[in-house]
């Protein structure tokens, strides 16, 4: 079970841990100097006490994404190059990550590791749909594949890396896995906004990458991160207690962003929004098909998450049976859906199934188009996306079982 609301949290100010976290970052890439903005944050005392503000977070991603041009940069210029390579691409990351603790040890695992290695970016993270299992990066080479999520959290990029690192240093001892964790963590603690959410690219990108993200489970996905560190068990016992109590903190700061983020409809409780506005944590839009909207796909791993909680407050305790209500609510029997098809069809043997957006408001399912525009018929929907995206979902069903396992231990009080 997960307990982060158990420990006796010691609160560290927000600035003391990005002392701790930045003089990672500032050492992430030999040979650059770091910008004044780190350098000022670095060299803050640890007894200061008043929280960063967003200018600061601001400064911070700029000077980041900085330091990773700047390392391109000066590979190409000894290089005699004037455009960076791109990496070979995949959908995932090029191998199996479910892999034994064995595995790791194995001539293979390190090959892999290695190449992992290579691809993390001197800000501390890694990028999606690059194939880190074919060959190392090579001076002059892009870090990833896709410039607007070099380095992300998106699709897994960042966290998977993570586990993988702690893994391979319980299989190996290697100290290098250590030490790529703690860039890694430390980016993903420098990462966090004022607030407690996570964009989906950071050093920020602007557009909709800047938005609190739910999309493919990444606030949840880094959650988990924490949780692993701040327990500090099994693949994650080398990790300091410094990085166990800022695991500690960032953990809290994101339940409280979960808390107010859960969207209120006719003074209701409900689910989430896909992303949330940064600023204003109201659900937001993103891709031209992805409208503001409540999410049953990325709703459902956080409320799984949540559940996993020992001890949880009051708070999330209603928040998970709100959320769990809203599945009810909203869900729909008697249909299926193969992807690509203008319609559900009928089967009243299938088990419940949710569209993946709901209207806030009238609860209706609602569909989207790479022209902007939203309908309330799957069949309105041009074939490419209907073919080219998860329009439904059935995930909620084992999720809904585990519900009905915790509502009796965690009745509404």
């Amino acid at each position: 079970m997960l307990s982060p609301l158990t420990v006796n949290t010691v609160r560290i100010p927000n600035k003391t841990l990005l002392v701790l976290t930045l003089s990672l970052l500032i050492a992430a890439a030999p040979g650059v100097m770091a910008t004044s903005a780190i350098e000022k944050t670095a060299a803050t005392p640890l007894a200061e006490s008043s929280p960063i503000g967003w200018d600061a977070y601001y400064a911070i991603s700029k000077s980041l994404h900085e330091k990773d041009e700047a390392v391109i940069a000066a590979e190409l210029t000894k290089l005699n190059k004037k455009t960076a390579e791109l990496p070979a691409a995949t959908k995932e990351f090029g191998f199996e990550i479910n892999q034994p603790i064995e595995w790791f040890a194995s001539v293979e695992g390190k090959r892999v590791m290695d190449i992992i290695l290579s691809f993390q970016t001197p800000s501390g993270g890694w990028s999606k749909r690059t194939d880190m299992a074919k060959a190392l990066r090579q001076p002059g080479q892009a870090f990833g594949t896709e410039e607007d999520y070099v380095p992300t959290f998106d699709n897994g990029a960042t966290s998977t890396q993570l586990l993988l690192l702690a893994k391979a240093h319980k299989a190996t001892g290697d100290t290098r896995y250590a030490d790529a964790f703690a860039r890694g963590l430390a980016l993903v603690l420098t990462a966090q906004y004022p607030n407690g959410g996570w964009p989906q690219s950071f050093p920020l990108r602007g557009s909709y990458h800047d938005h609190i993200t739910y999309n493919d489970a990444l606030m949840r996905d880094l959650m988990l991160v924490l949780n692993n560190v701040a327990h500090a068990k099994n693949e994650f016992t080398f990790v300091s207690k410094a990085q166990q109590q800022a695991a500690r903190n960032s953990l809290a700061r994101a339940l409280d962003c979960v808390i107010k983020t859960q969207v209120v409809v006719d003074g209701k409780l409900t689910v989430w929004g896909a992303q949330h506005d940064a600023k204003t944590l109201q659900p937001a839009k993103a891709r031209a098909y992805e409208m503001i909207s409540l999410t049953s796909s990325e709703s459902v791993w956080m409320l799984d998450f949540l559940m996993d909680l020992d001890n949880p407050s009051a708070a999330i305790v209603q928040s998970v049976h709100a959320a769990a209500s809203w599945y009810e609510r909203s869900k729909i029997t008697g249909k299926t859906w193969v992807r690509g098809a203008v319609s559900l069809d009928d089967d009243k043997n299938a088990p419940p199934l949710w569209a993946r957006f709901y209207e806030i408001g009238t609860n209706k399912p609602v569909f989207g188009d790479r022209d902007d525009s939203i309908h309330y018929a799957i069949g309105e929907v041009s074939e490419e996306r209907r073919l080219g995206y998860a329009w439904y979902t059935t995930a909620p069903n084992k999720v809904l079982e585990k519900y009905a396992r915790w509502a009796k231990s965690h009745p509404l009080k």
